[in-house]
């Protein structure tokens, strides 16, 4: 927003230039304004507010070139009676309901305020059904309808009929005539004037949408066309669409009386899809750890392209369900700050590199983390503590350790607890000593709550709040 600055290496006896300068050159400085900035100009001193403040031809025109260089909402012209600045102030308003104060429905111009459509819909009284006024209203007073459909009911304000009918009480029977003449007239000229408003606004604001629908489209298309040192694309399509920023633009593009920074766009998604792809650099090192988590022991299957493995060398790739790599990876540094690519992060990973060099880092790293003293960890999911800070509470993977010689059920945490209680009338639980994780069960769950974002279960939620990151 410009702004004039008064110095005061300006100011003198006759007090600062800026107010004996010609009025055309203040107007063309009025011209590179915004309407707020032309409201500040208005308490500076009297010789600006004589000149802003004014209705003269000259100063409307000044309002006029601000609000539409400024105010893509108020293209239209002001009402009729009223203003440049009155109408621009009222454009200016916060957004809202004036009667109600809600916010949280989209507010339109009746005339002189702003009205929520509901709080007008739930602010009116029915006649009752064969009650008579004095003056038949509908061809009397300008109304709106209570639907969109042509033949909904007519609203009029109650101020207007009460208005009205005690004009007509003040009339004699020789004035009547006349008097109905002149408000017929009258009423045909304000809702003719309101038809005609209301077929501009709508021009107006497809010809917006169809604006904004083109500016939106064309930031996504310059995306589409930017490829990287390989020429493949570096930004695909199917990200651009998961960008918040990309969201909240595509759904304010439909919404004409919302101002757009299309001029920062770009810039915002370029930023927000190089984040969205180090989180998913960080999914590929999960789904790895998953892969090498579910294998088994004698049928080991690589992705194709995998080369220099041999069957023999599979137990060195394996990652243990006790292994520290899955309590401690959230803090593996190679983790938080992955090796890039060319330092980009939009550039995937091959299986080869992940398998004989990231993976080995990252077990290298938590190996030395788990040693150390840190934040308060979750621990290892093959205890019964671990599992429940894992958020395998759920999870039937727990086993009762007293049920020897029987064919062991599995339970969730409830359950176990339930089973102690009930059939061996344990009255305090000692879950590490009477209870024992499925290690074969427990791989089932890591899936869901394996950290493929950088967040994990809800229950842990809560835990890493408090611990916060690795220091």
């Amino acid at each position: 927003m410009a702004q004039i600055i008064l110095s005061s290496t300006y100011q003198g006896h006759h007090g600062s230039h800026m107010t004996i300068i010609p009025v055309d050159i203040f107007i063309e400085i009025c011209s590179h304004l915004h309407p707020l900035d032309l409201f500040s100009l208005i308490e500076v001193c009297k010789q600006f507010r004589y000149w802003l403040n004014s209705a003269s031809p000259g100063t409307q025109g000044i309002w006029r070139t601000s609000r539409l260089k400024f105010l893509p909402y108020l293209q239209l012209k002001p009402f009729a009676n009223m203003d440049e600045q009155s109408y621009i102030r009222l454009g200016l308003v916060e957004k809202g309901c004036q009667f109600c104060g809600t916010r949280k429905e989209n507010c339109k111009v009746y005339w002189m305020v702003n009205l929520a459509s509901e709080f007008l819909l739930s602010s009116n009284r029915d006649l009752p059904s064969g009650a008579l006024l004095l003056v038949d209203t509908s061809n009397c007073l300008p109304y709106l309808r209570k639907g969109p459909e042509y033949d909904s009911p007519k609203m009029f304000w109650f101020r207007d009929v009460r208005t009205i009918c005690k004009e007509f009480k003040s009339l004699t029977r020789e004035d009547a005539a006349i008097w109905f003449r002149k408000k017929r007239s009258e009423t045909h000229k304000i809702m003719e004037y309101s038809r005609k408003r209301r077929q501009d606004e709508c021009y107006w604001l497809i010809s917006r949408r169809k604006q904004d629908k083109k500016e939106f489209e064309k930031i996504i298309h310059e995306l589409r066309e930017m490829q990287r040192d390989d020429g493949e694309s570096k930004y695909v399509v199917r990200w651009i669409w998961e960008l918040k920023s990309c969201t909240k633009a595509f759904e304010l593009s439909r919404e004409p009386y919302f101002e757009k920074d299309w001029i920062n766009l770009k810039s915002a998604m370029m930023t927000e899809y190089e984040e969205l792809m180090k989180q998913q650099r960080r999914k590929q090192i999960c789904m790895c750890i998953l892969s090498l988590l579910t294998a088994d022991d004698t049928a080991r299957t690589y992705p194709a392209g995998i080369t220099g493995i041999t069957g023999s060398e599979i137990s060195d790739y394996r990652v243990s369900v006790s292994d520290p790599l899955l309590e401690c990876l959230r803090w593996c540094p190679s983790y938080q700050d992955p090796p890039f690519i060319n330092n980009d992060p939009r550039n995937p990973w091959s299986t080869q590199y992940l398998l004989l060099d990231l993976i080995p880092q990252l077990r290298k790293e938590a190996n030395e983390l788990h040693k150390l003293p840190g934040p308060i960890r979750p621990g290892s999911i093959t205890t019964v503590l671990g599992a429940l800070n894992h958020g395998c509470s759920q999870c039937e993977v727990y086993r009762c350790q007293l049920c020897k010689g029987r064919d062991g059920k599995h339970y969730n945490y409830q359950g176990i607890c339930c089973h102690l209680g009930s059939y061996h009338k344990v009255s305090k639980v000692m879950v590490e000593e009477m209870v024992v994780v499925d290690r074969e069960r427990v791989i089932e769950c890591i899936p869901k709550i394996f950290p493929f974002d950088g967040s994990t279960s809800e229950y842990y939620q809560g835990f890493r709040h408090w611990h916060g990151p690795w220091s």
